[in-house]
């Protein structure tokens, strides 16, 4: 004999927001302050924290030319889109270049190394 049970009852879902802009839903905790942010507002502050690193610290002067290793992964992908986009956008008037750096693994990133390489 199957015994029927009673549906769960439906418990409401609280929605985290922001703890920035308290507008939009948390989409992660960062590890540092353990504030739940959502995408927009961690760009926002992840930019502006290396933002003031570099101004704070006196870590690049106009003119400079700067070599950004570029492997294709995402680490060195996120390093080149930041510092571009903050160097266009608080004028360091720095000159980027991505120089290819390939870890010797074959067929590890074939691809996205090509792609540098152009």
């Amino acid at each position: 004999m199957v015994s029927e049970r009673a549906p769960a009852a439906a418990t409401p879902t609280t929605t985290r927001l922001c703890t920035i802009c308290g507008d939009r839903r948390a989409a992660l905790k960062r590890p540092k302050t353990f504030q739940k942010t959502c995408k927009e507002c961690f760009y926002e502050v992840f930019e502006n924290e290396i933002h003031r690193t570099i101004v704070d610290n006196h870590l690049l002067n106009p003119g400079e030319r700067i070599a950004i290793g570029a492997s294709g992964g995402k680490d060195s992908t996120v390093l080149a889109y930041v510092l571009s986009e903050l160097n266009r956008r608080h004028n360091y008037g720095l000159d980027l270049f991505l120089l290819p750096v390939d870890e010797g693994i074959t067929g590890y990133r074939d691809d996205s190394l090509d792609t540098e390489k152009k």
